[in-house]
């Protein structure tokens, strides 16, 4: 429920703190303080040493302000209340051997006093010399963002990228990777805007000792609420360890992203376990907008997902149910529809027989992904697409590694896909699918060689649909015992219940 993903931002920003307190006498309620505190903005960004900022705040029945803590080597001025500003002025340059301790990021916290003495806190976030990122103008249903200690800003009126709008009472993270893997978060009704900030990981080498930092990993889905608190859309924000259109390979069937939907990099055929792991995007019911996740380690153990947070920082898990499995829930009537679908990205829609296994019980629907036009619920972000199917018919897998033994191959767990006309290679990770049946990932092979089975089954939507409520997808299959055995299939029906793996395409 919306109670749950409260954002820490919101948890520590006090946002729109609107509170009434009584002054008991003789058990009754004689006055009534309402008053309003809270800053303008989610934080503050200084791109140059020594800058001055003006930071608004809103203070309503508010009788004085003091400054509670601000980061080190920061000065805040008096605070003018008749203005409802203050003024902040970044650290100044300094030399690296300096004692002096600065803090790049931090927060300004301050106390506000109503007439009666009641103590209110809010607190803003400031930064110097991280970036702001403005993405309104693009908006989407996923955004691939690589640049670290960034602030962006996303639109939250518009679903995908079509002209039908919403209004959103609130926005906040649903779920997140990482705990406060997006931090000091904040919607602004006004402008229809949502505002986060990523921040960066430490690299460190081999005797643990940091050389630098780099872009987290992670995937996060943003939510929007309507005022009961129901959501209405969700975008997926995607962290990816550089610009997808700058390492983008270009084939005789357009333009594809070098790695999954999701995927923090492409292992290129690396047998580094944490490069293959690294590789695995995220899973897609066919005609839906919203990620479900990966298994949480690259040998799929357990068969058990990567475990993710909501925005106050507790855990959430998945379910993978049928409409019989909700009959008691309160919109168990609603179960299968594309209503429940966004309100409930949380739920993978298990298929049934007597609905050809697709997770849309009130009808089929071939037109949620399209192969000739980019439509409101496709998963890519803006500029990119969900391929057609015959975009993988100009492929095969690479002749020396379909023809290699099997101990010079498996540890890659995937193949180059080999453009038949120009000779450029795609990497494609094994990543599987997520069973139509029951959700679980099925990634083996069952062909018996000596070891356990590895995965190398790859199933990638494509937007193309067949005949018979199914969709169509790439498939590939490592034969363990015969390299002669090895399939490739450019296009193969599948329900569309299933979970599987997206490459996006560049928009023509």
């Amino acid at each position: 429920m919306k109670s749950d993903m409260k954002s820490l931002f919101q948890r520590v920003m006090a946002s729109m703190m609107v509170v009434i307190a009584c002054v008991a006498v003789l058990s009754s309620c004689h006055t009534k303080e309402e008053y309003e505190f809270e800053f303008s903005m989610p934080g503050q960004v200084v791109l140059q040493p020594g800058t001055t900022v003006t930071v608004a705040f809103k203070a309503v029945n508010i009788s004085s302000v003091s400054i509670s803590s601000t980061p080190a080597g920061w000065s805040v001025g008096e605070v003018d209340l008749v203005n409802s500003t203050v003024k902040v002025t970044a650290p100044k340059s300094y030399e690296a051997d300096s004692e002096e301790t600065i803090e790049e990021n931090g927060m300004l916290k301050m106390t506000g006093y109503t007439a009666a003495g009641t103590p209110i806190y809010i607190s803003s976030y400031l930064s110097l010399l991280n970036q702001n990122i403005d993405l309104t103008s693009q908006y989407a249903n996923s955004y691939a963002i690589s640049q670290k200690d960034t602030r962006y800003t996303i639109d939250a009126t518009h679903k995908g990228e079509s002209a039908e709008r919403i209004n959103p009472a609130e926005v906040d993270v649903l779920w997140q990777s990482a705990n406060m893997l997006l931090d000091y978060d904040g919607y602004d009704p006004q402008k229809g805007t949502y505002t986060f900030f990523i921040g960066s990981e430490e690299v460190t080498d081999e005797n643990d000792e940091v050389i630098g930092t780099r872009m987290p990993k992670g995937n996060a889905v943003i939510a929007a609420y309507d005022e009961a608190g129901e959501i209405i859309w969700t975008w997926h924000i995607w962290l990816t360890d550089s610009d997808v259109e700058a390492t983008a390979i270009t084939t005789s069937a357009g333009v594809f992203m070098d790695r999954n939907l999701g995927a923090y990099t492409n292992s290129n055929g690396s047998t580094d376990t944490e490069l293959v792991y690294d590789s695995y995007g995220l899973y897609y019911q066919w005609g839906r907008k919203d990620p479900f996740l990966r298994p949480r380690d690259y040998k799929f153990t357990d068969n058990k997902d990567e475990v993710v947070y909501t925005g106050g920082g507790s855990t959430k898990l998945f379910r993978y149910v049928t409409k019989e499995q909700v009959a008691d829930e309160v919109r168990a009537n609603a179960f299968g529809t594309m209503g429940y679908a966004i309100a409930d990205p949380f739920t993978f829609l298990l298929g049934t027989k007597d609905n050809d296994y697709d997770w849309l019980y009130d009808g089929h629907d071939a037109a949620l992904w399209s192969a000739t036009a980019k439509s409101k619920n496709d998963p890519c972000p803006r500029g990119w697409r969900v391929p057609a199917a015959d975009a993988f018919s100009h492929f095969d897998i690479a002749e020396d590694e379909d023809l290699a033994a099997l101990a010079d191959v498996r540890g890659m767990w995937g193949w180059h896909l080999v453009d038949k006309t120009t000779g450029a290679k795609m990497f494609m990770p094994a990543v599987g699918r997520r069973s139509f049946e029951n959700g679980v990932l099925t990634n083996m092979n069952n062909y018996g060689y000596e070891n356990v089975p590895s995965p190398w089954v790859g199933y990638y939507w494509t937007a193309t649909t067949t005949s018979g409520n199914m969709s169509q997808a790439m498939f590939f299959d490592l034969n363990t015992t015969r390299a002669v055995n090895n399939r490739y299939e450019a296009q193969k029906a599948m329900y569309r219940g299933n979970g599987m793996q997206v490459r996006c395409v560049k928009e023509k």
